[in-house]
């Protein structure tokens, strides 16, 4: 049985959703350690039978048991966590105050380094096979390439405005490049750029203010946040297939068989989306429903 992990920012808890029958089974429950403070969970990754999730407000990394579905600890990274990929025995945090990335040992339970990258990082991918990661920096308008064999050997490469997320494609040859601009009258796009020579080699316009993306092998999938729609794009092809309207403001996404997988930050919802005829289903679940894993 499959459920789908939902990070609810607003509302410091983690939503479980059972797939198959598309409802919320139950929700963990992250603490500050000061009991004012927001924790503010934003980006989530899997490690072992962990979830490590990254918090906005509180600044920290939340590590959750996901047989006992109990937060069993937490720890102070640095100013503004927005997202968490891990790779071996470390986990890779980028900041979006700190301007970097912080590589913390999950076995000692300790920073270990703090790696330079663009203006307020906002998401970060990881490429296994190639030991990169790739890191979008929405106020300079560039994404960060960094060897985890090496982090001395860093690229830094311009894009379009307001990168909101960045993947490798399934191959590694290509990044995709969520360029939002976001605050313009301008529509969002996708670039491709390619791996070989850091060129962007095509651009897909998708719809007002894209802020998340899920790729395959064939089809890329983006939440257009300012129209409540998601592009239905084939990657290999460079062209939009079709554009499905959900409503409200779309954020985090994902797709697992013929359904489509999106958190509403506008109506505190997760909408079911069947990717074919584009029927919908909707559940509530907690306050701006944003980082996604599919366990």
């Amino acid at each position: 049985m499959r459920h789908l992990y939902v990070c609810n920012t607003s509302s410091d808890f983690i939503s479980k959703v059972n797939i198959n029958n598309f409802e919320e089974e139950s929700r963990i429950i992250l603490k500050s350690n000061n009991i004012n403070d927001r924790v503010g969970p934003h980006g989530i990754c899997l490690y072992k039978d962990k979830l490590i999730v990254a918090n906005n407000y509180n600044n920290s990394i939340s590590i959750i048991n996901l047989l006992e579905e109990v937060e069993e600890s937490s720890h102070y990274i640095g100013v503004h966590c927005n997202d968490v990929v891990i790779f071996r025995k470390n986990a890779y945090i980028i900041c979006g105050d700190l301007n970097g990335l912080i590589v913390f040992d999950l076995i000692e339970n300790k920073i270990v380094e703090e790696i330079p990258c663009g203006s307020l990082p906002h998401s970060i991918c990881l490429n296994k096979e190639k030991k990169l990661l790739l890191v979008s920096n929405m106020y300079d308008d560039s994404i960060t390439i960094i060897d985890c064999a090496n982090s001395d050997n860093i690229k830094n490469i311009r894009v379009g405005a307001y990168p909101t997320k960045a993947l490798f494609t399934v191959d590694g040859q290509y990044s995709l490049v969520c360029e939002s601009n976001i605050g313009s009258d301008f529509r969002g796009s996708i670039a491709v750029l390619s791996l070989k020579n850091y060129k962007v080699i095509n651009r897909i316009t998708v719809g007002n203010s894209p802020i998340d993306m899920y790729c395959d092998e064939k089809t890329c999938l983006v939440s257009n946040f300012g129209e409540g729609s998601i592009s239905v794009i084939d990657i290999n092809h460079y062209k939009e297939d079709k554009k499905i309207i959900v409503g409200g403001m779309p954020r985090g996404i994902m797709k697992y068989g013929r359904s489509i997988y999106v958190g509403d930050n506008y109506n505190n919802r997760l909408i079911d989306v069947n990717i074919e005829s584009g029927n919908k289903k909707y559940i509530p679940i907690g306050g701006e429903p944003t980082g996604m894993i599919l366990v």
